[in-house]
């Protein structure tokens, strides 16, 4: 049988934990990449057409929202006024 002293069995988890720290590291520069990347793309993928919808359906919602104040307002006002 193969037996180990606690120090060698110590040394062997601190080899394995800095191997591990490394690893993580790599995994976790090259995943920063790759988002950089995928960001990068994204920017270029988006187009002038998504951005003038969304803009278009904000215009709606503003709209509806001056209609309905305007709305409530005139009633405020002849609330007010006739009576």
């Amino acid at each position: 049988m193969d037996q180990k002293t606690r120090a060698e069995l110590r040394e062997a988890k601190e080899q394995e934990k800095k191997e591990r720290k490394k690893r993580s590291k790599a995994r976790d520069k090259v995943e920063k990449e790759y988002q950089k990347k995928v960001e990068k793309e994204q920017k270029s993928l988006k187009s002038r057409k998504t951005k003038n919808e969304k803009y278009r359906n904000i215009d709606k919602l503003l709209t509806k929202a001056i209609i309905f104040v305007s709305i409530l307002l005139v009633i405020v006002l002849v609330i007010v006024f006739l009576i």
